[in-house]
């Protein structure tokens, strides 16, 4: 037994709940669908890396989905030849349909066992996910560990494509995963600034994988995305995936940025003084008041300072936004 027509993207689509294993073979390795929209292949070879893929995370972020659907066609049809170690996982299949980012509790909030402190159908799914990830991870014995979240933005961006580098706490750089983006087509590297419960940190900071969240653009409903935007990290991910190498160019091409500060929504009248078609990192000239509120206000200190992910329309307590900086590319030479 196997998925209709190599289509994982569709089966999970129309089996949201499916929670059985499925194995089957392939040619050069084997298929193990562990539950709705979790797809494990080993490769027949010995593999050379673990990667895992993951996208719709948040269920209206539709081309990261399209995109990995299309690799694991290809991978299933035979088309392209496996030599590494791959989960693939489509997070959310219930808000994928719904068109939704989240049902109940934004899911990639929820993640190094953050899931502990909140109710919601995510609650579940977050540690269902965490466990397929140490599963995967756990049975790792060659090469490196890779896991790449694929994301689009609730708004446009000043940079289209773009990665968040997992906090460090301390540890070095990898070069190679800064060049590997911007192969990869990404135009603007954010360098973390504390620990988070996004589901990239988990497998960086749990499971010691070079890991991003990666931004590919707007969100658009299913049909509506231009995949040949997508092109440059779509060939990267095939020379990965059929090679089990990390593909290179000059980082230098990339905007560097850091957190400087998180904004946080501290009561109901909390606001940002920004248009809401504003672009994420969009910078402003010091002394703007970016957010003000009953109990404060943020003002911009240096020339230049930008926003990204800002939104307010959510609870008291949860973030408002990030502050971002400019960073120099000479500080990991």
């Amino acid at each position: 037994m196997s998925i209709p027509n190599n289509d994982l993207l569709a089966f999970t689509l129309a089996n949201p709940s499916y929670d059985k294993t499925m194995m089957w073979s392939f040619r050069g390795g084997k298929a193990y669908l562990e539950r709705s929209g979790v797809l494990r292949l080993e490769p027949e070879q010995a593999p050379k890396h673990s990667v895992v893929l993951s996208a719709g995370i948040h269920g209206n972020e539709t081309a990261p989905i399209e995109l990995v659907n299309a690799l694991v066609q290809q991978i299933l049809a035979g088309e392209l030849e496996l030599n590494v170690r791959l989960l693939v996982i489509l997070g959310h299949p219930q808000a994928m349909i719904e068109g939704t980012r989240f049902c109940d509790v934004n899911l990639n909030r929820l993640f190094c066992g953050a899931w502990q402190r909140y109710e919601g159908m995510e609650v579940e799914l977050a540690k269902q996910l965490e466990a397929s990830v140490k599963n995967f991870f756990d049975a790792h014995h060659a090469g490196e560990k890779f896991h790449y979240d694929l994301h689009t933005a609730i708004r446009g961006s000043e940079y289209e494509k773009f990665a968040v580098h997992p906090f460090t706490n301390g540890k070095s750089y990898s070069l190679a995963q800064f060049a590997f983006h911007a192969a990869c087509g990404i135009e603007a590297v954010l360098l973390s600034h504390q620990p988070a419960t996004t589901f990239s940190y988990h497998s960086y900071a749990i499971h010691g994988a070079h890991a991003a969240t990666v931004e590919l653009g707007q969100v658009k409903p299913f049909g509506e995305n231009d995949l040949t935007r997508l092109s440059a990290i779509r060939d990267s991910l095939v020379a990965l995936l059929n090679k089990a190498e990390l593909a290179e160019k000059s980082v230098e091409e990339m905007k560097l940025f850091e957190v400087i500060d998180v904004l946080t929504k501290d009561s109901e009248d909390y606001q940002l003084n920004i248009p809401s078609d504003l672009k994420n990192f969009t910078g402003f000239e010091a002394g703007f008041v970016l957010a003000e509120s009953s109990l404060g206000q943020y003002v911009i200190e240096q020339e230049g300072d930008a926003i990204v992910f800002p939104n307010t329309q959510l609870p008291v307590g949860q973030r408002a936004g990030l502050v971002v900086r400019v960073k120099d590319w000479s500080e990991f030479q």
